[in-house]
Order: structure tokens, then C-alpha cells, then sequence
């Protein structure tokens, strides 16, 4: 037993030495035998250190796979949070949707118009809003409410487009059915042509033209007004062409005294006769159709 361990222990330090001997000398198959028996071992330890660090990474990823779940729950949160806002806004915006529509339309509608121009009447055409009564004011019904021969006054309304032609003639373009007007609607039958005049006065330019209007009942009546409004604007200098001032007004017969020199013109009725104003009207320029 004991030469047994003397023997190994001869062949281990011997493998040793010619390990670390730098000799040529060979190795015995003995020698040989341990020493890939001492590789082996070594190669066993130095395995054994990357377990630890797969170990530890192992756990990073554990640790990081529980910060992004964490993360992910809360970004799931904000996207369910801005979901319901969008909702919320969503439901605000249709209930706002009409009006904003009509206020947009409106706005549309009021540029396009805004950027029509022109710089000669022929051709033009033109919105009327209007508003004028059946019988001129007289300050003596004013003056006695209880008067019988107190005349009915009716205001009438509305719109009404027109297009003065180049060659004197208008046209209506409102032109419609006269079914469902209202009475407060005058019903525009016929338009008479236009006429452009330079005032003696003030040396204005008027442009005049005349209509055939039917007024509803109560008052039932159909008779001729007259339309006259100043031209401002001076088309040689770049400026547009607008309509202001406009007047409404209808002929009156003026009654003449009894007696005296006027006693001429008794029973010629329709001599003397004099424009009265109705009302008036506003123009705006509007496209061609």
C-alpha cells in the first residue's frame, strides 16, 4: 500500500516536472495519461464561471421584462384616457356642427359676393333690398288720427335681383311663382328699362328704372313705382362701381284750388302730378348668372 503511493506520487511529480521542465526529453504514456486528466479539470473549473454571469443576466431580463410591463399598463392607460377625450370632443364638435357649417357657409358666401366688382352698369347685376309703403306720409293724418279720408299705409319687403342690360333693358332674375308670397312681400311683375342721368342739382350721376308691382291684400293694388339711386365710383380711376341712396317713389296727382288761376287745370286730372317717396333700397353687387 505504502510503495503504491510512493509510486504515484513519483509518476505526479514527475508530470510536473516535465510540465515545467524545459527539457526535450518525452513524455511517458504515464505522463501523458495525467496530464490530459489535469487539462480536463482545469477546463471543468474555468466552465463553471460563465454560469454565474448567465445568472445574472438571466435575472436583468426577468427584472427589465416586470419595468416594461409596468411601463406598457401605463401607456395603456394614457392611450385608453386619450381615446375617451377624442370621444368627448367628438360628440362636442357634432353638436356644434350646424352652426359652424351655416357660420362657415355664410363667410363663403359673403367673400364670394364681397369680391365681385364692376366698373360699367351695362351688364351688372345687382341685389335690391327693399322696403317702402303703399301711399307716401301725409302729416295730416299725422296730425288727426280720426281723419276719414285717412289713407291705409302698408310697408312691403324684400329682395329682388336685377341685371341692367346693355342695351337699356333689365331683367329680373328673381323672377318666380307667385304662389305662398307673404303679405309683407311686394310681387315684382315686370321691370322697365334703365336709364343712367347726370343730376341738374348736384351733378351726380343717378341711374333710374321703374317696375310694375302687385301689392297682396289688404291693400290688392297694382301700379307702377319708380327706382332711382346715386352712382358712386369712377371707373376711369380703377374704382368700382357701387349703388347708394336708393329711393322707392310713386306719381301722385297734385290737386289744384278751386278758384283762382289753378282753376285751369279742374277736371284734367293727371296734369299736375308730382313724385312722392314710399321708401328705399340698398344695392350690392352680385355675379352674373
Amino acid at each position: 500500500m505504502i510503495a503504491a503511493l510512493f509510486l504515484f506520487s513519483s509518476l505526479h511529480c514527475g508530470s510536473v516536472s516535465a510540465f515545467s521542465s524545459s527539457s526535450d526529453a518525452p513524455l511517458s504514456p504515464t505522463s501523458l495519461k495525467f496530464a490530459r486528466v489535469e487539462r480536463n479539470a482545469e477546463a471543468r473549473r474555468s466552465s463553471l464561471q460563465p454560469l454565474k454571469s448567465s445568472s445574472l443576466i438571466n435575472s436583468a431580463l426577468f427584472s427589465t421584462s416586470n419595468d416594461d410591463s409596468s411601463t406598457t399598463s401605463e401607456a395603456e392607460r394614457l392611450r385608453q384616457k386619450a381615446l375617451q377625450l377624442r370621444a368627448e370632443a367628438d360628440a362636442a364638435e357634432k353638436q356644434l356642427s350646424p352652426t359652424r357649417s351655416s357660420r362657415q357657409a355664410a363667410a363663403a358666401m359673403d367673400t364670394t359676393e364681397a369680391a365681385v366688382e364692376y366698373f360699367d352698369l351695362k351688364d351688372s347685376c345687382w341685389e335690391l333690398s327693399y322696403r317702402f309703403a303703399n301711399e307716401p306720409e301725409n302729416k295730416d293724418d299725422d296730425n288727426d288720427d280720426n281723419s276719414k279720408n285717412k289713407v291705409l299705409r302698408k310697408f312691403y319687403s324684400g329682395k329682388v335681383q336685377l341685371q341692367f342690360l346693355s342695351d337699356g333693358y333689365t331683367t329680373n332674375l328673381s323672377t318666380k311663382s307667385n304662389e305662398g308670397v307673404s303679405e309683407q312681400q311686394a310681387i315684382i311683375n315686370k321691370v322697365w328699362g334703365w336709364d343712367l342721368e347726370v343730376s341738374d342739382q348736384d351733378s351726380l350721376s343717378y341711374i333710374l328704372f321703374s317696375a310694375d308691382i302687385t301689392l297682396p291684400p289688404p291693400i290688392g293694388t297694382s301700379e307702377r313705382f319708380y327706382f332711382q339711386a346715386r352712382v358712386d365710383g369712377d371707373a376711369s380711376e380703377g374704382e368700382a362701381l357701387s349703388l347708394v341712396d336708393g329711393s322707392v317713389t310713386v306719381k301722385r296727382d297734385i290737386s289744384a284750388p278751386g278758384s283762382g288761376w289753378w282753376g285751369i287745370f279742374k277736371g284734367a286730372d293727371g296734369i299736375l302730378a308730382q313724385f312722392r317717396q314710399l321708401g328705399e333700397f340698398k344695392c350690392r353687387p352680385i355675379a352674373k348668372p
